[in-house]
């Protein structure tokens, strides 16, 4: 862990930045880059999870920009970690690529801003500003596709869970993860003509026909009992 920066002694600091990435040169970078800032002091770079908590316990940190490929602990399991931590802690991802699922997971997660690494070097300072701003900033073509395609599918989600009753849910998340009949009613205590009835009415819910349709719709859904 670097406590070292670039910030000029006399200028005031305003924005104490956290920056985690596993590439001594991606840091070093991004250290000269956001410490170039008037107003913003990047208070440590890190190249393990492990040092950015010791970091962030140890100093006050406003905002954490942070790379998701990371060793040992991913930069979304981090980002869970650090927030849970300091809950007003805003937080950045800086990656080469993301997919739809980890997009969602950040969005869960509090991810104000993401940037691609192939973005020009002004896009991340341009994300940083609209953050502390209290705004998001997700401008990258392909990202607003992909959120565009989560709001959707949270949309279509919170749709059918609200067609189901809680032990239709319970039963079709079992289902779904392959469990015959019989072991569903082993485990809640029910009879084994019960799940199907359940089952039944939650195919008509739905409007299909079969247990691999009901996986599908689980899996895309991201049906759980919570």
């Amino acid at each position: 862990m670097d406590t070292d920066n670039d910030q000029d002694p006399g200028s005031p600091v305003s924005v104490r930045i956290l920056v985690v990435d596993d590439h001594r040169i991606v840091l070093d970078g991004l250290r000269r880059l956001l410490g170039a800032e008037s107003g913003w002091e990047v208070v440590a770079t890190c190249r393990t999870a492990a040092d950015a908590i010791e970091a962030l316990a140890s100093k006050p940190v406003d905002l954490a920009v942070v790379d998701l490929r990371m060793p040992e602990m991913g930069g979304s399991d981090l980002i869970r970690r650090l927030r849970s931590d300091q809950p007003r802690l805003a937080c950045v991802i800086l990656t080469a690529d993301i997919s739809d699922e980890e997009l969602a997971e950040a969005i869960e997660n509090g991810v104000s801003g993401i940037v691609l690494k192939e973005q020009a070097p002004s896009a991340l300072i341009e994300c940083i500003r609209a953050v502390l701003e209290g705004r998001t900033y997700f401008t990258d073509r392909s990202l607003n596709a992909a959120i565009d395609r989560i709001r959707e599918s949270d949309t279509e989600r919170r749709s059918v869970m609200q067609k189901l009753t809680p032990r239709e849910l319970e039963i079709s998340c079992l289902a779904a993860a392959g469990l015959r009949s019989r072991e569903i009613a082993a485990r809640l205590g029910i009879a084994p003509g019960t799940v199907k009835l359940h089952l039944h009415s939650v195919y008509s819910k739905l409007n299909i026909a079969t247990r691999v349709e009901l996986a599908n719709i689980s899996q895309r859904l991201r049906f759980d009992t919570r």
